[in-house]
């Protein structure tokens, strides 16, 4: 009697397992009649109930009905209809996960090559949705996918190793890496900003903006050493970058470190423009004028549009020239020593000209800038026409 029990017992569990077997038949069946809402509560049912058999094939229809899901909200972005955002991310999102879980219980790998076919195609679609995200100012949305196309050849195995996955030529890694890290900054998240941006400096056409993007997040992070220590590395190419890392020792009044900076540019390259501006501004804090003017010139002579650069030059010749000047105000001096002096304040300032003339030949439009430090020069060299001249900018 108990064998008979046992017997019906496995013939219930049997026919059990063909029943949910048959609801992913039907569930594949209504999808192909376009019944999607009733395919998914039927596919839902066989999935759930812990007798379905054949579960690869379960999670491969589960996939389909994702696909179709998503398929009509982009159908409706090419009919220029308003199309639910969410919904396509959220379908996109279900639809490759569950055809990786299919490809996990696939053991005859009977589905393997329909479905890396489709997340082929379907990586192309991350880039659509983190546009429409962005688009949208829905910046965390948009880092996430810009993210999922980022990470797809190393979470999804179905396509690990592909060679046209690993290289991708419909878009440019480095390039969707960049749009990442500026989703992420947009979103305030800053850790998330650091996650691409080793790829994101590789992309050429928007490397400052990517620098400024990577120091900036390091700075709402309160991670000021890691933020020096970029700010280095970036410095030497970058002119902004070295004012600001030049800036920030300045007002901790660390001196000795803002030298150490410049000195060591100049160590790895004499001719960097920016190293040699770094120890002229720096020598110039520190009111060592004649010290700093060869750093200023040498800045001319490698770019010599370098307007600052001619502009601090000039500078510093009028300030020295100030210098000697006032340290003979009130002095007892023989004539033939005071004329002296007075004659080296007068080369000082005419030492000044040619750099102010240079800033107003690069800038003409501005003369604020230039005018009045020409007029004193020319006040203190006596040439009264070109004075009167500088008058006339002035007014």
């Amino acid at each position: 009697m108990r064998r008979i029990l046992l017997s019906m017992a496995f013939v219930v569990a049997v026919s059990g397992a063909f029943a949910q077997n048959r609801l992913v038949k039907k569930a594949q069946s209504l999808i192909n009649q376009d019944k999607i809402e009733e395919a998914q509560a039927t596919l839902t049912e066989a999935i759930n109930s812990g007798k379905t058999k054949n579960m690869a094939l379960a999670w491969d229809v589960q996939g389909d009905i994702y696909q179709r899901n998503f398929a009509a909200e982009l159908n409706k972005a090419a009919a220029h209809q308003p199309m639910d955002t969410m919904n396509f991310a959220k379908n996109l999102y279900a639809c490759i996960e569950a055809y990786e879980k299919c490809n996990e219980l696939d053991v005859e790998k009977e589905f393997v090559a329909k479905n890396k076919g489709n997340l082929m195609k379907f990586r192309t679609f991350y880039m659509y949705l983190g546009q429409f995200f962005f688009q949208n100012k829905q910046f965390s949305d948009a880092f996430t996918a810009y993210d999922k196309w980022l990470t797809f050849p190393q979470d999804n195995k179905l396509v690990a190793g592909e060679p046209s996955v690993l290289n991708d030529t419909v878009f440019d890694k480095s390039q969707v890496a960049y749009y990442a890290s500026l989703a992420a900054y947009q979103a305030k998240d800053y850790k998330n900003v650091e996650k691409n941006i080793k790829e994101a400096l590789n992309y050429e056409k928007e490397l400052k903006t990517v620098r400024q993007l990577y120091l900036m997040a390091l700075q709402e992070q309160g991670d000021t050493a890691r933020w020096i220590e970029a700010s280095k590395e970036f410095a030497a190419t970058d002119e902004t970058i070295a004012q600001n890392l030049l800036a920030y020792y300045t007002e901790k009044k660390d001196n000795a470190s803002a030298i150490a900076f410049a000195d060591g540019l100049l160590a790895s390259d004499p001719n960097n423009k920016i190293a040699n501006y770094s120890k002229g501004v720096l020598l110039f804090g520190e009111q060592k004028y004649v010290d700093a003017l060869p750093f200023f010139v040498k800045c001319t002579e490698i770019d010599p549009a370098f307007t600052d650069a001619y502009f601090n030059a000039g500078v510093c010749c009028c300030n020295e020239g100030y210098n000697i000047n006032e340290s003979i105000s009130g002095k007892k001096m023989k004539p033939a020593e005071y004329n002296k002096a007075i004659q080296s304040v007068k080369d000082w300032y005419k030492k000044a000209e040619p750099f102010f003339l240079k800033v107003k030949e690069l800038e003409p439009d501005d003369p604020d800038r230039w005018a009045s430090r020409l007029k004193t020069v020319y006040y203190l060299t006596g040439e009264k026409e070109k004075e009167s001249e500088m008058d006339a900018y002035l007014k």
